[in-house]
């Protein structure tokens, strides 16, 4: 065949191809479904866009987090549309670098306990009772270690501020379903206040997880509401005033206090102080008109009354003081890889952790620390220990050179002290996507904590 013959033939290469594809599409529908070409097309879609686009792959994700309660079965695990575009973007991201013939693996202040807390996942294979529950765990927190990378290497501070600015309006959509989901009622509360009934868990399986998303969400909010590009001001303001709301209706008791303390760091940011002073001035005009528009209302009662039943829990009526004295005991008698990822809740059974009238137990010790000692062990404990160290001096860091961007660095930081605080009486991190995000905001720390935008040396 003459080289004239095949410039002849290359316009019907095209055609030819188009018709192969169709007949192939076809054939898939009728062997399976109809929808079947369609999820394939899809998903061709989204892989390419990760791949060429792994930062919007990462927005995208944190804006489908309203669809957390929609899971995709893959074999024996589960995989939200958040979760998924997650992976996607860290797995897109890592793809593209090695195609460039560049590592994945950058220097920063926390690569390596982040990397190191993912690796410690792995022994947990190896005693789990049930491994499969580990292994399901590690490619996610993987890829989610990727989005950091990611983050580190690409990220500029306008990258914060669009992530930030995409996770508060997430959030207020979370807030707004969890709203629309209790119908206008309050939850109720039983007994002193320390139990309550008709709590909203908005897209997640758990009232305590929506309020760590909507805690993470909303210092971030704040932020771009008073000294956010103008154009994000009204919908940041919009959507803080939402989130509160989910996170009331959520009635966590550590979500709420974890915002009372996520506030009080933002006090260190100038325009907020302003604000929250303008605010007591109008609060102290009112009240002296002898006015009180708020104090006699049903859901300030009840929020008033859950906060004041932390006394009564304290006192040691709360079970979770059970769980807290027994845990170490579990820590004790598997110290070095503990008992692996997601294992509490069969392992407690053994020391007697049951709930009240109930064969079923604890699925974690209600304590960050506490859950990573007894499921990661003492090695998981100290990555955690040194993460926090080396994470609490990378805000620092940012905080003192951000100038400018002072906000979101606070916004940040106050995210991790709401997680943190939280995380003393609870531990969510079961939910994939809140790690996912805990990932990208360490992340967004360490871009803010760069004096310029030069991104970091590849080792």
């Amino acid at each position: 065949m003459t080289a004239l013959t095949l410039r002849r033939l290359e316009p019907a290469v095209p055609i030819l191809a188009a018709a192969l594809l169709g007949l192939a599409v076809v054939q898939v529908a009728y062997r399976t479904s109809p929808m079947v070409p369609l999820i394939l097309a899809a998903a061709a879609a989204l892989l390419v866009l990760s791949v060429t686009r792994p930062m919007i792959t990462l927005y995208v994700a944190v804006a489908l987090a309203p669809l957390e309660l929609l899971s995709f079965q893959l074999g024996g695990a589960g995989l939200t549309p958040a979760e998924g575009m997650l992976a996607l973007s860290g797995l897109g991201w890592g793809a593209s670098r090695l195609a460039r013939g560049q590592s994945p693996l950058v220097s920063s202040p926390l690569a390596w306990p982040l990397g190191l807390l993912v690796l410690a996942l792995v022994p947990g294979i190896l005693v789990a009772p049930d491994p499969f529950a580990v292994v399901k765990v590690i490619p996610l927190w993987t890829c989610f270690f990727l989005v950091f990378q990611m983050l580190v290497v690409d990220g500029t501070r306008e990258t914060v501020r669009i992530l930030l600015f995409v996770l508060a309006v997430s959030a207020a959509v979370v807030g707004a379903l969890a709203v629309i989901s209790s119908g206008g009622a309050s939850p109720s509360l039983l007994g002193a206040g320390d139990k309550a009934s008709g709590r909203a868990s908005g897209s997640f399986g758990h009232p305590n997880t929506l309020a760590t998303f909507e805690a993470l969400a909303l210092p971030g909010a704040l932020a771009l509401g008073l000294k956010g590009p103008v154009a994000m001001r009204p919908v940041a303001l919009a959507s803080f005033a939402m989130i509160f709301a989910g996170l009331a209706l959520s009635l966590s008791r550590g979500g709420l206090l974890a915002v009372a303390g996520a506030l009080l760091m933002m006090l260190a940011w100038a325009p907020f102080r302003r604000t929250v002073l303008v605010a007591g001035v109008v609060v102290v005009v009112i009240a002296s008109a002898g006015v009180n528009p708020l104090g006699e209302t049903q859901e300030a009662q009840v929020l008033s009354q859950r906060l004041e039943s932390v006394r009564y829990s304290a006192g040691g009526v709360d079970p979770r003081f059970r769980v807290w004295d027994v845990t170490p005991q579990i820590v004790a008698d598997n110290p070095l890889i503990g008992i692996g990822e997601n294992a509490f809740p069969e392992v407690a059974q053994r020391y007697g952790l049951l709930l009240e009238n109930s064969a079923s137990t604890y699925e974690h010790a209600h304590n960050i620390p506490l859950t990573i000692a007894a499921e990661l062990g003492l090695i998981g404990l100290g990555v955690l220990l040194w993460l926090t160290f080396a994470l609490v001096r990378v805000l620092i860091r940012a905080y003192r050179i951000s100038k400018a961007d002072r906000g979101l660095a606070l916004a940040v930081a106050a995210a991790f002290v709401a997680l943190a605080l939280q995380g003393m009486v609870d531990y969510t991190l079961r939910s994939a996507i809140i790690v996912g995000v805990v990932f990208a905001l360490a992340g967004c720390a360490v871009v803010l904590a760069r004096e310029d935008e030069a991104p970091p040396s590849t080792t």
